[in-house]
């Protein structure tokens, strides 16, 4: 199954340059890059477009920390669900930042190329249920109750509660990117901040 992954055309809002940024902005925005003593000016487009809404990026932005940086998956299986949802949703802005991570994370270029429908891929159970989940949870907005009962069977009960709460971040962040048409990072800022 191939699916047509193109970055946007046209962006509704582009990402604030660093020079028309209020201090509020500044502030939010600095540490957004890994380099140490960053002030936010190479921040990704993603933040620098979402830090137009100052309120909802100061409360959206611990919540998206949380699901990276603290995930009660390991990180391999994070990033199977994330790139699986970003390819289910056309992101290309997610599949440029999470395929590099998922690479660093241990999935082979075969199974990358297997979570975006370019190669079969032979996955352990859980990965398969994982995968089904993702796909439902896109397709239908929840997971069916056959998965969820082989979920059960594997999952921590935290990791029944952030399933779809991650699947469910990634779609909301895919069609935010692709409603805006945020364009896409240059190298320098693909591997800055994971998203």
């Amino acid at each position: 199954m191939t699916r047509d992954i193109t970055p946007p055309t046209m962006s509704v809002l582009t990402p604030l340059a660093p020079a028309e940024r209020t201090e509020e902005q500044r502030e939010l925005l600095s540490g957004i890059h890994a380099d140490d003593g960053d002030d936010g000016d190479d921040a990704p487009n993603l933040f620098s477009t979402v830090v137009r809404h100052p309120a909802l990026f100061r409360a959206w932005l611990p919540f998206c920390v949380q699901l990276l940086a603290h995930s009660v998956f390991p990180g391999r299986e994070r990033e199977l669900l994330i790139i699986r949802t970003a390819w289910r949703c056309g992101s290309a802005y997610e599949l440029a930042h999470h395929v590099e991570l998922g690479a660093r994370e241990g999935l082979s270029e075969h199974e990358l190329a297997a979570l975006t429908g370019e190669a079969p891929a032979t996955w352990s159970p859980r990965e398969r249920l994982l995968i089904a989940a993702a796909d439902e949870l896109h397709a239908n907005h929840v997971i069916r109750e056959s998965t969820s009962r082989e979920l059960s069977a594997l999952l921590t009960t935290e990791q029944l509660v952030e399933l779809p709460m991650l699947v469910g971040h990634y779609i909301l962040l895919a069609g935010t990117l692709r409603s805006l048409g945020v364009p896409l990072d240059g190298p320098h800022a693909a591997s800055a901040f994971p998203l």
